[in-house]
């Protein structure tokens, strides 16, 4: 068995694709498998991965169809042999010694989970900088999430960790499987952190986190519902687990509202009025159900919420409308 099995999910990626490669195979800890999963690309990505294969053993190839990154990921997830799982994103670098480091903290504290922090970068420019949103919630030692609920504010960044195989296979985490969807990430690190009895989160930044990709999903404006889609299998996910649900369910909706704020600031204008139609019956679904308790709005104003649940095209107008900036600073920069 290796120690961490690193899946590459692929489509299109020629741009960048080497560059991963090399950051991936020169790593310090050798004792690796890199499972890089062709969803269909149509340009030259699998040509470059079969002449790296070519030259590395560690390197497995799995071409299928295309059928969208949740798809791709548990596809690598469940055909790795490795003790841990690592995703690496084809248009990001990795330090040559990040799985090593990773590893050996799992290790000595005897942990399922491990991530650290990266760098936004900037190809075009050279430009790199060390994300905040880990550095404020990183420790020296190992923690619970119930105790540091803050954790649940910060990136996603489910390609900065290592994750115990059998933790995931346990607790049944996987990705969403949507086909075409963005965003899947979201989902998929909640249900880490609500699981996983402890975590040790490193401040120290290694991985280069590509900002200037035009093809990644954070750029793509048209996906108006993908967010939802996830939120959703976290409903379902909590709904499933009441142990979790007590504690975890508020700050799910905190999280939910908060995303839905960023989404609208995202999406064209003629877009929105649909999108503040689901964001309302969302919401006031939850409230009528006694699921917003009075914690929610010590993060959300209460009068702001009952516009939206009661008076949408208001809320949009006054709120949402006259304060996008603020909206999305709160989601990238929430306490």
């Amino acid at each position: 068995m290796q120690k961490i099995s690193v899946i590459m999910p692929i489509y299109n990626a020629e741009k960048y694709l080497k560059e991963a490669l090399d950051s991936v195979t020169s790593q310090t800890l050798t004792d690796i498998e890199i499972l890089c999963i062709n969803d269909g690309s149509t340009d030259t990505s699998l040509d470059i991965l079969k002449e790296y294969a070519d030259k590395d053993s560690r390197i497995k190839i799995i071409d299928k169809p295309n059928s969208g990154y949740g798809a791709t990921v548990n596809r690598g997830i469940n055909e790795a042999g490795g003790e841990f799982i690592a995703i690496f994103e084809p248009d990001d670098i990795l330090e040559k010694d990040i799985y090593e480091i990773l590893y050996k903290e799992a290790i000595e504290n005897k942990l399922d989970v491990v991530k650290c922090n990266f760098y936004n970068y900037w190809s075009k420019t050279g430009k790199k900088k060390k994300s905040g949103l880990i550095s404020r919630c990183s420790r020296n030692e190992a923690f619970a999430p119930k105790d540091n609920i803050k954790i649940f504010t910060t990136h996603a960044s489910v390609w900065a960790g290592i994750y115990k195989k059998s933790f995931l296979d346990q607790n049944n985490i996987r990705f969403l499987e949507t086909p075409g969807a963005s965003y899947q990430d979201m989902a998929f690190m909640f249900k880490v952190l609500a699981s996983v009895e402890k975590i040790k989160l490193l401040n120290i930044p290694l991985l280069y986190y590509r900002q200037d990709n035009p093809a990644s999903s954070i750029n793509n404006p048209n996906k108006v519902f993908c967010v939802c889609d996830e939120y959703e299998e976290l409903t379902r996910f909590l709904n499933n687990r009441n142990d979790l649900k007590e504690i975890f369910n508020t700050q799910k909706l905190i999280n939910q509202y908060r995303a839905y704020l960023w989404n609208i600031r995202r999406l064209d204008k003629s877009l929105c009025s649909q999108f503040l139609e689901k964001f309302s019956e969302t919401f006031k679904n939850f409230y009528n159900k006694g699921e917003i308790k009075n914690d929610f709005f010590k993060s959300v104003k209460k009068s702001e919420f009952m516009a939206l649940i009661n008076k949408p095209s208001m809320y949009y107008e006054k709120i949402i409308k006259k304060n996008l900036f603020y909206w999305f600073f709160q989601w990238r920069f929430a306490l």
